[in-house]
Parts: C-alpha cells; structure tokens; sequence
C-alpha cells in the first residue's frame, strides 16, 4: 500500500466550479469501491495553493486513479527527517488518441470533456469486465461525439445516435483535421442502416450513419431520434449507456417544453433494452429540470435500478449539473 496525494487538475475546476474538490472526491470513492480498496478515506488538503487528494492505495491501483477527470499528477507522501515530501509517480494512461481529438474542438452545446470522462470512469466503475476493449458504449444523444471519441481514448468501440443531420458533416471534418495533424491511421465509411433499400426510403438523411476506425477501436454516429433507440439499433446490445441530456435552457424539445423528462419517459424502455444485463446508464442532468426524483421514477419503471452515486454542482443561477446511475437488473 502507499501513501498517495493525487494533484486535482484545474480542468476540474473549469467543469465543477465551486464543487470541484466534492466532485472530484466522489468520483475516486465511487472508483475505490469498485476495486474494493482496503481504505476508501479520502482527505482534500492545499498545499501552495495546489489541490490534493490524500488517500492509501495498492500501487496496481495506480493506472485507474491515474484516468480519473479530476486527476493532474499523482504523487507518493515520503517523511523525510525535517517534513513531508511529495515524490512525483510516473503513471502512464496509455490512451489511444491524442487529447487534440476530445479537447481540439469547440462548439456551441458541446459537452464539458472533463465531465464525459467522470461519466464514463463512473460507469466503467460500475459494471464488471476484464477487457476494457470488449465494452461496448453508446450515447443515444451524441451530439458532435465527445463521449464516443473518448471512448475510442479508452479503447472502446461505441455508437452514437444524433438527431442533427449536421452532426456528421462536422464530426467528419473535426476528426479528419485531427487524423492528419497526428498523423491517425485512420478509416471512414459512409452509409444508411439496412442498406441501399433504406437509402431509398430515408427522408432527410434520417438513418444515415458515419463509421470512424482507428487503433482497432470504431465509433459509428447514426442520423435518428432517440426514441428510437431500440429500432435503429436492431438488437445490439452495449455495457454502458453514457449521455449528457438537454439542460432546458437552450432547447426545446419535440412537446415544445424547456422540460426533457417527457423525451426521457419515451426514451427509458428502448435504452434499457438495448442494455445488457448488469449494464449501466450513466447520464447528466439539471437538477431543476428535470428533478432527481422525476429522472429516476422515469427510468426504474424499466427493468433498472438506480445506483447510490451524486456529483450535483451548480453551473450557473440556472443550472445545478447532477449524476445517476442506473443499473439493469
């Protein structure tokens, strides 16, 4: 076991803001239970204005604390003869792709990346698998794919469903920049979901799909409606659901409310069948719009149940950002 004292990033505090030590802080306990730590205390201590995270932990734990979103640096605690003393560990994430492909590219609605990743570590923590490039990811409002090309960083292979026809033009052109800047082998495929025959029928580019292959991991984005889910995926089944639901500032959704709960009712049973069992749902949401309880009374009514985990902070006057989890029974 060692001592460790894992350095908070300031990109933490950028997703968080004022609750980014109780963020930060639930998504390592959240990580220690899964991999049944002996001790799951956690101490937040400053240190020349630098945040950390004090806690013990085996040293093969070291590569998973290592990919937590609020983590810079990690750090062993040595007493020396006059103080204590911080010896930097070199830990390595051995991710996939280059970061430029998650944080290179800005845009209006875009999902904080630093908070994908708490999602995605809060629900790889949350299920059981020995090959992290067998887990299967889907986000069924994908936007311009943050999660999915962070999965891609994991290893994972993923699909994505986006209702905006836009959305694969502009995923195409944001990776394919980045492919050539790194120099990504890299391959794209175009196409529709069930083939020439749907083409035909497609209206609006709906059911159009993009494939992006690289380092033996491929996300597929499809052109659909969330509702939808269970039908345009066609019995695929996936461990982990992660999305970033409508805040209800900006959009409207199709009942011409500010409210997503009604969207989310509709969605609840295709997402819990294309989940597999012990799979997990991880989504973030406003708190005010929809309430937790509301979320969760849409959702358990689907063969789910929700998981004990919270990361609430408050984003503006109108937006206190939270976390759950469900698992499928």
């Amino acid at each position: 076991m060692k001592s460790l004292a894992l350095l908070v990033s300031p990109r933490a505090k950028s997703a968080y803001f004022n609750d980014y030590i109780e963020v930060a802080k639930a998504e390592l306990t959240w990580l220690l239970a899964s991999i049944e730590a002996e001790s799951r205390e956690v101490e937040h201590k400053k240190i020349a204005e630098m945040d950390f995270l004090l806690l013990t932990a085996a040293e093969e734990s070291l590569p998973l604390l290592a990919r937590l979103s609020c983590v810079y640096g990690i750090f062993e605690q040595k007493n020396g003869k006059e103080d204590e003393q911080l010896l930097p560990l070199p830990v390595a994430t051995d991710f996939e792709l280059n970061e430029d492909f998650i944080f290179g590219a800005k845009f209006k609605g875009k999902t904080n990346e630093t908070l994908t990743q708490m999602l995605i570590n809060a629900g790889l923590a949350s299920i059981q698998y020995d090959d992290i490039t067998k887990v299967k990811l889907l986000d069924p409002m994908c936007g311009r794919a943050t999660t999915l090309l962070w999965g891609m960083r994991y290893g994972m292979s993923g699909k994505g469903i986006e209702q905006d026809g836009q959305a694969l033009l502009d995923i195409r052109q944001n990776v394919k920049k980045w492919c050539k800047i790194h120099k990504q082998k890299h391959q794209f495929k175009d196409g529709f979901v069930g083939g020439a025959a749907k083409k035909s029928k497609s209206k609006q580019g709906k059911d159009k799909f993009i494939d992006f292959s690289a380092n033996d991991a491929t996300m597929r984005i499809i052109t659909g409606d969330s509702i939808e889910t269970s039908s345009i995926l066609k019995g695929d089944k996936f461990d982990l659901i992660v999305t970033d639901i409508p805040y209800g500032v900006q959009h409207f959704t199709t009942e011409k409310t500010r409210n997503p709960l009604a969207v989310l009712q509709e969605c609840a049973q295709g997402w819990s069948e294309v989940l597999k069992k012990n799979g997990v749902i991880v989504m973030a949401f406003n708190s005010y719009i929809p309430k937790r309880y509301e979320l969760i009374a849409a959702f358990t009514d689907h063969n789910l149940e929700v998981l004990d985990f919270s990361a609430s902070h408050r984003m503006s006057e109108s937006i206190v950002r939270d976390v759950v989890i469900f698992k499928k029974l």
